[in-house]
C-alpha cells in the first residue's frame, strides 16, 4: 500500500471514529442517553457508509455499545435477537442457497425465458417475465439475482458479446431489474416482509393480499419503466441480430431431468410461500413456522444441503439486520421518535399525501448512506408511529418507504446490485446513467401512479 493510500485510510478511520466520539463528549443540552445513542448510531451509519469495518461486525457491535454506554437496557439493546424475523431470515437464506445448489431456480428461469423471443430485445422482456413468476416462489432476492445474472453471463459468453459492451451491460441490468422490480409487488420476495415485521408491532399485520393489492399497479409500472429504460437507453432496437435460443436450450438440457433434490427443494419452497400467505390469517407467526421444514433439507436421505452449506449461506447479513433493528428500537426508547414527530410536524403534519411523498424522498436519499435493510429497520417504526400520531393511515406511507428503498443511483447502495456488477457484465458509466434515468422514472411513478392509485383505494381517507 502506498503512503498516500495509507494516509487516506488513516483519515477515513479518524473520520468514522473521531466524529462520533467528539459528538458523544460535547457538552450538549440533551439527556446523556440521547447523546450516547446518537453518537453510537452515527458511528454505525458512518461505518456502514465507508465499509471501513465489515458491515456484519458493525451490526454485531451496536447492541453492546448501546448497553454498555447506558443508552438502553440489555433487554432492549439485544431485543432484535429475540425477534422471530431473524429465524425466518435464516430459513430464507438457506432455501435460497438450496435453490441455487440444486439448480431448480435456474431450471424454472430457463423454462420461462424460452417462451419469449431470444434476441436481445426479447431477452430483456424475458428476464422481467421470469422475474415476475419466480418472485412468487423464490423468496430470497439474492438467489433470484444470482440465477438471472448467471444466465445473462452465459448468454454473453455463448454469443461472443464483449463484456462491458452496450449489449452486455443491458443484459446484466435486465437481470438485476428482474429481481428488483417484482419484489416491490410481493412482500415475500422484497423488503416488504421486513417492513411488515416491524410495522405489525405498531399498527397491526399487513397480510399478503393486502400488500399485493396496494403495490401491484406501482410495481407493474416500475417493471415497465425499467424494461423501457434498458431497451431505449441501450438502443437495443438497433443492436446486432443475435439469438440465444440454441444456447439456452443447451444449458437447460445440461441440467438433465429433475432429480429428488430438486423436487424436495421445490416442495419446501411452496410450503414456505404458503406459510407466509396463510399464517397471518390464523394469527400465527410465519417466521417461526418457516424454520420447521429447513431440517428436511439436511437429512442424509434427501441430500439437498450438508453441514458445511450452513457456513456457505450468507448468514452474516443477520448481524447487519440486528444492528439496524437495534438502532430503531433504542431510538424510540430514548425519545428520539417523539422529537422527530414534533420537529417534522410542519411538513409531515400537512396531510397523509405529503407525508407519503416525504417518506419516499427520505428513503431515496437515505439509500446513499444506508443499506435498504438498515433503512427499513431504522425508519419503519418511527414513520409508522408518526403517521398514527398525526391520525393518518400508515399503509401508503409504509408502501412509499418500501418503494424508496428500491431506487438506486450507484451500485454501492445495494449489496445485490454490487454483486451483479462483480460478474463483469456491466460498464459502470452506462450503468449509473441508466439508474439515474430509472430514479427520475421512480418519481414519475410516485406522482402519476402510486399516489393516485392509493387515493382511489381509499388509503388517504
Amino acid at each position: 500500500m502506498s503512503t498516500l493510500s495509507r494516509n487516506k485510510e488513516y483519515l477515513l478511520w479518524l473520520f468514522v471514529f473521531g466524529i462520533p466520539l467528539v459528538f458523544g463528549l460535547l457538552p450538549l443540552d440533551m439527556a446523556p442517553k440521547m447523546q450516547y445513542f446518537l453518537a453510537i448510531a452515527l458511528w454505525g451509519v458512518l461505518a456502514w457508509m465507508t465499509s471501513i469495518v465489515p458491515a456484519g461486525v458493525v451490526g454485531a457491535v451496536l447492541p453492546s455499545l448501546f448497553f454498555f454506554s447506558g443508552a438502553a437496557p440489555a433487554e432492549l439493546a439485544y431485543a432484535p435477537w429475540f425477534n422471530s424475523l431473524i429465524w425466518g431470515t435464516i430459513s430464507i437464506l438457506l432455501i435460497g442457497y438450496a435453490t441455487d445448489k440444486t439448480g431448480i431456480a435456474k431450471r424454472m428461469a430457463y423454462s420461462i425465458i424460452l417462451r419469449f423471443d431470444c434476441n436481445l430485445k426479447g431477452l430483456v422482456w424475458a428476464f422481467m417475465g421470469a422475474g415476475v413468476v419466480m418472485a412468487f416462489v423464490i423468496i430470497d432476492p439474492m438467489a433470484r439475482a444470482m440465477i438471472f445474472t448467471t444466465i445473462a453471463l452465459g448468454i454473453v459468453r455463448a454469443l461472443d458479446i464483449p463484456l462491458k459492451s452496450r449489449e452486455s451491460t443491458a443484459l446484466g441490468l435486465a437481470a438485476f431489474f428482474a429481481m428488483s422490480g417484482p419484489g416491490l409487488m410481493l412482500y415475500t420476495s422484497g423488503n416488504g416482509i421486513y417492513i411488515n415485521s416491524v410495522y405489525r408491532n405498531v399498527a397491526g399485520n399487513i397480510d399478503y393480499f393486502q400488500w399485493l393489492l396496494g403495490n401491484i399497479l406501482p410495481s407493474l409500472a416500475w417493471m415497465l419503466i425499467s424494461v423501457l429504460i434498458v431497451l431505449k437507453f441501450f438502443r437495443l432496437d438497433n443492436s446486432r441480430c443475435l439469438d440465444a435460443r440454441e444456447s439456452l436450450l443447451a444449458q437447460k438440457a445440461a441440467l438433465g431431468p429433475m432429480n429428488r433434490q430438486e423436487w424436495t427443494t421445490l416442495i419446501v419452497l411452496l410450503v414456505l410461500v404458503a406459510d407466509y400467505i396463510l399464517a397471518p390469517m390464523f394469527d400465527l407467526d410465519p417466521f417461526l413456522l418457516s424454520a420447521l421444514p429447513m431440517a428436511l433439507l439436511f437429512l442424509p436421505s434427501v441430500g439437498v444441503l450438508e453441514a458445511n452449506d450452513f457456513e456457505e449461506a450468507n448468514l452474516k447479513i443477520l448481524f447487519v439486520m440486528t444492528g439496524a433493528m437495534s438502532i430503531g428500537s433504542v431510538a424510540g426508547a430514548v425519545g428520539l421518535v417523539d422529537i422527530l414527530i414534533q420537529s417534522s410536524e410542519p411538513i409531515m403534519g400537512r396531510g397523509p399525501i405529503v407525508m407519503t411523498i416525504a417518506t419516499f424522498i427520505l428513503a431515496v436519499v437515505a439509500n446513499f448512506a444506508l443499506t435498504p435493510l438498515a433503512i427499513v429497520f431504522t425508519l419503519t417504526e418511527a414513520i409508522t408511529e408518526m403517521a398514527l400520531a398525526f391520525g393518518y393511515n400508515p399503509l401508503p406511507i409504509a408502501y412509499a418507504l418500501c418503494f424508496g428503498t428500491d431506487v438506486y443511483v450507484f451500485p454501492y447502495e445495494y449489496a445485490i446490485l454490487l454483486m451483479c456488477t462483480g460478474f463483469g457484465l456491466m460498464d459502470n458509466k452506462m450503468l449509473i446513467k441508466a439508474l439515474c434515468l430509472r430514479t427520475i422514472g421512480a418519481f414519475a411513478i410516485l406522482f402519476l401512479v402510486s399516489v393516485p392509485y392509493w387515493y382511489l383505494l381509499g388509503l388517504f381517507a
